[in-house]
């Protein structure tokens, strides 16, 4: 792995991770994390990724991690998420520098999710597939949640963190710890627990959450969704238990739009798996599931 920075339009200095094969590369695949975490937490499988010879590159978005060095934690910069989605064409473009112009898969988790999911409809034509794991799916509460984040924005709160990720434990309790709705597995939520860049440790600021829920809420839209190109394969990883997708319907509801936009959709639900499937009891699963896929998309 290389840790590695770029300085992106706002002049703000993005950091991020790079795993390459030994030989040569066939795919580049781009991973975008979720909220309150990091790229780092993704080396398990682009390890898997590697030895099938992609070339893996994820970024810490602008308020995470280590990037929140230049942009302050939890906050995104003077271009908001439209500098979010220009960091990631960017480093689609490093990545092809480095390793030669390759198809490129973006996968993208959780809030990541949401970035992939607006990325590919402005640059679905530079992508040959897009999976998307943990997502939100499409709840037509999105735009109502926009409009009242932006309210405590202009009242006055944009720089104060915000309990995004809290409620989302309501149907564990009693839970061993606040995050035990990540996953089964009670290692990986302690090591999300210890992490410093994750949690409660990093929080995002209302103007953050503001600026995501603005980008969403349209991009969750028919309208928009009919601007992925009809032949972009698509996967969606979901678990069941899953609380920030309501147990999977809110993603059904994704994919249902995307099927009535024409779109190439594949999708697994995973019974009893929670919200970080690849953290989850059945994360080899999972990890099959999504290579598989890529393999079959991309053929060597």
């Amino acid at each position: 792995m290389d840790e590695l920075e770029f300085r992106d339009g706002d002049g703000l200095t993005i950091f991020y991770r790079r795993w390459l094969p030994t030989g040569p590369a066939r795919r580049i695949v781009l991973i975008a994390h979720g909220m309150s975490e990091h790229s780092g937490r993704y080396a398990r499988v682009a390890a898997k990724l590697v030895a099938r010879a992609n070339a893996v590159y994820a970024p810490d978005h602008r308020g995470h991690g280590r990037t929140s060095k230049s942009t302050g934690v939890g906050r995104t910069g003077p271009s908001g998420m439209d500098g979010v989605l220009a960091d990631l064409a960017r480093l689609a473009e490093i990545a092809r520098t480095d390793v030669g112009a390759l198809p490129v898969v973006l996968f993208g988790h959780s809030m990541g999710s949401m970035i992939s999911l607006a990325f590919a409809e402005r640059h679905g034509a530079s992508l040959v597939g897009l999976a998307l794991s943990g997502s939100p799916g499409a709840d037509g509460a999105v735009a109502e949640m926009a409009r009242g984040i932006r309210q405590a924005v202009d009242a006055g709160m944009g720089e104060q963190p915000a309990a995004a990720l809290s409620t989302f434990n309501t149907a564990f309790e009693p839970a061993r710890t606040p995050y035990d709705w990540l996953s089964r597995d009670p290692a990986e939520v302690d090591a999300y627990l210890a992490d410093p860049y994750c949690g409660d440790a990093h929080p995002m600021t209302y103007g953050f959450l503001a600026e995501l829920m603005e980008m969403a809420a349209p991009s969750l839209e028919p309208s928009a969704i009919a601007k992925i190109p009809a032949q972009l394969p698509i996967l969606l990883l979901t678990g069941e238990a899953d609380p920030a997708s309501n147990g999977a319907a809110n993603v059904r509801e994704l994919e249902r739009r995307m099927r009535g936009a024409g779109l190439s959709v594949e999708s697994i639900y995973y019974p009893g798996a929670r919200h970080e499937v690849l953290n989850e009891t059945n994360r080899e699963e999972v990890e099959r599931d999504l290579l598989a896929w890529i393999d079959r998309i991309v053929p060597a």
